[in-house]
């Protein structure tokens, strides 16, 4: 679902279900409050389809949620508010806080199948150091994995939230293709300058200002769901994105030679 640039066209053709983390982003949103209204360095849009159309198979319990007052996506967590750890063996954790008001769909597939076990003994099957770290395929392939809903559901894409470092998003192979697969983004604020220098993307002086100052891939920017963002683990996520790689059997250089597993996600409430 995220790939890198050259091999986001290959990918899109092929419908695979795996992350493209090096498309450009496009801001195509579903259910992005707020974000209906067209802005300079955004492309932003809303859909038809809303979260009561959508009825969660049987076999997925629905946990509570509860979203922060409000959406500030380098803030800490609000005391309350719905918090995931991602337990990664032999690295340490990883914690996301999310943004429910602007991706509810996206929040409630991840928490859901987060708080199932759905996740659980799952590997990073792509990581791509400076770039990001991809899961949530049970088969381990990039190929599989699937909604809460049990099919894709549309992109939520917000000009308030960007694909900077520490950012969680759904992976897809093109528009509203989202199911299970996510990505974590990784790259520092020089590979952010580098991508901002290449101007593949129309964005602001603000949301520039971010990259170059968090981090981040900027040409994601609009083409997939940011919907979490990381609030302590950022040395595990380093660790694990610069593991050994070989070979995906693709040509590309991403398939960990020592698997990396998500020994458990436990979802909580920020203290």
């Amino acid at each position: 679902m995220i790939a890198s640039e050259q091999s986001l066209k290959t990918e899109r053709k092929a419908n695979m279900r795996k992350i493209i983390a090096a498309g450009c982003l496009m801001m195509a949103m579903s259910l992005c409050v707020g974000c209906s209204s067209k802005k300079e360095g955004s492309k932003e849009t809303t859909t038809a389809t809303t979260e009561a159309k959508m009825k969660v198979q049987s076999k997925y319990k629905v946990p509570k949620i509860t979203a922060a007052k409000k959406t500030d996506q380098l803030a800490d967590a609000q005391k309350g508010e719905t918090i995931v750890t991602m337990k990664v063996k032999g690295y340490g954790e990883m914690q996301f806080k999310f943004f429910m008001k602007k991706a509810p769909l996206a929040v409630k597939n991840f928490v859901t199948l987060a708080s199932n076990g759905y996740f659980d003994g799952q590997i990073f099957h792509r990581v791509i150091n400076d770039f990001m770290i991809q899961s949530g395929d049970p088969t381990g392939t990039g190929t599989g994995g699937e909604s809460i809903w049990g099919e894709d559901f549309d992109n939520e894409v917000c000009g308030e939230l960007l694909p900077l470092r520490g950012s969680l998003c759904m992976a897809n192979s093109g528009a509203d293709t989202n199911g299970s697969q996510f990505f974590i983004v990784q790259a520092k604020a020089d590979t952010a300058k580098k991508g901002l220098e290449e101007g593949n993307v129309e964005l602001t002086k603000k949301q520039q200002a971010l990259f170059l100052d968090q981090g981040g891939y900027p040409s994601l920017t609009g083409s997939y769901t940011v919907f979490g963002q990381m609030i302590n683990g950022y040395d595990v996520l380093d660790k694990i994105a610069a593991c050994e790689t070989k070979d995906s059997g693709s040509g590309e250089q991403s398939q960990p030679v020592k698997k990396v597993v998500i020994e458990k996600m436990a979802v909580s409430n920020a203290k």
